[in-house]
């Protein structure tokens, strides 16, 4: 009876999401869209006809990293249909969450603790509002889905291969590239596969990963972007550890109307406790024992620093940032996985387990979707009201001028239609 209680949970949440996916996922551009999605169209398709040129642009970077899926997809749509629909964008971009459940469960298969209760845990982890930014814009889901899902791919794919001319080695040279090419967080799947290789002692294998692995960090971080000088906050490690502990435990953030504080302390100390079992698994040997878990575990933490350098000024907020959590679902995924390999959890564990996320999905779920309800109906009434005053900032960062001029070149070549609506 239990069992299918679980189960019967589990495809509640998934539906639940799903629901919610198509009832708000928006027609319209929103912040980086503009830039990224409409004019990368314009540049691609209406600026130059020389192959050579569209190679270029698809390769290039924006801002550090390279987003070739992102601007491959949007090209593909365009080409089909004639004009970009964002919502078409944003549920076909879920898909690749929806991929990568499939894939942590096949990682849990894999391991042999696939449970209903496990499947009710990573459901809530993974279909969660949490990460709506994400979720529901272009701009977001399709480079984050993207990178982890084929970085997850490839230490999955490299901890299975057992020669160099089997199907699981090319599939991780392939999604080693994908990775690399969808998100700036990419590269780092190369270093763990690596490390995979060389606990395995696939000599062979290893050194056909390096090589290749030399030739993708080249495509990555060579030449050297152009480094704009801006004004800013000097380094500070303070800022910086506050961002990566609230990162590392923000699965535990609910977005509450008040008590916020409170909640972003709990975040911190659950941060430090993953950072202190990270170090702790290391110490003791785990990454030799199971260094695909290891591995998988790593790639949100590392990220998390990547992240907690990059964006240090704004301290524990940044670490609550809904465009970032998405990174942060899966350490509790992969530390319960750790632990009942480690027998210090249970399987009869899992129950109370999943009942303590299921509350905290439910608050965070309620309160993340009045969040995203809000921002979906600012989006709207600020193009609405750019087209009364071409002057508004479309973008409330940023100067108007660029934005508006890139949305009124779409209209006039029908690349995006408005006004702007929810369906």
């Amino acid at each position: 009876m239990r069992k299918y209680l679980f189960i019967t949970l589990s495809a509640a949440v998934f539906l639940i999401f799903l629901f919610t996916l198509f009832e708000n996922a928006l027609n319209a551009p929103s912040f980086d869209d503009y830039d990224t999605t409409i004019n990368f169209i314009r540049r691609y398709y209406f600026d130059t006809e020389s192959f050579k040129m569209r190679k270029d642009i698809l390769l290039s970077r924006h801002n550090e990293h390279r987003i070739l899926f992102s601007k491959s997809c949007a090209a593909i749509y365009y080409a089909i249909f004639g004009q970009l629909n964002f919502r078409h964008l944003i549920i076909f971009q879920n898909i690749f969450l929806l991929s990568f459940f499939g894939l942590m469960i096949a990682v849990i298969r894999q391991n042999k603790q696939l449970t209903p209760e496990m499947l009710l845990i990573t459901c809530l982890f993974l279909f969660s509002l949490a990460f709506w930014q994400v979720t529901f814009y272009y701009w977001g889901g399709i480079q984050h889905y993207t990178v982890f899902f084929f970085s997850f791919l490839t230490l999955f794919a490299v901890n299975n291969a057992k020669q160099p001319l089997s199907a699981s080695f090319f599939l991780g040279l392939l999604a080693a590239l994908l990775a690399v090419l969808s998100f700036g967080n990419g590269f780092l799947a190369l270093f763990l596969a690596a490390f995979i290789l060389l606990i395995q002692r696939k000599w062979l294998m290893l050194g056909i990963w390096v090589i290749c692995a030399a030739v993708l960090l080249y495509l990555t971080f060579l030449p050297l972007p152009e480094i704009k000088s801006a004004a800013g906050a000097s380094f500070n490690a303070e800022w910086m550890a506050r961002l990566l502990l609230t990162f590392l435990g923000s699965y535990l953030y609910i977005n509450p109307a008040t008590g916020q504080s409170v909640n972003i302390i709990v975040c911190m100390l659950m941060g430090l406790s993953v950072l202190i079992i990270w170090a702790w698994l290391f110490w003791k040997g785990y990454a030799s024992k199971n260094p695909l878990l290891f591995s998988l575990l790593s790639l949100p933490i590392l990220s998390g620093i990547i992240v907690a350098v990059s964006r240090f000024e704004s301290k524990a907020a940044g670490g609550i940032a809904p465009r970032y959590m998405f990174f942060t679902a899966t350490i509790p995924v992969l530390l319960v996985l750790i632990l009942l390999d480690l027998k210090i959890l249970k399987k009869e564990h899992l129950k109370y387990i999943a009942g303590i996320v299921l509350v905290i999905w439910g608050f965070g779920f309620y309160n993340n979707r009045t969040d995203l309800q809000k921002h979906n109906a600012e989006i709207v009434a600020t193009i609405q009201k750019w087209e009364s005053n071409p002057g508004t900032r479309l973008v409330y960062y940023r100067e108007a001028y660029p934005y508006s001029e890139i949305l009124s070149w779409a209209i006039s070549k029908k690349v995006v239609i408005i006004p702007a609506k929810t369906n």
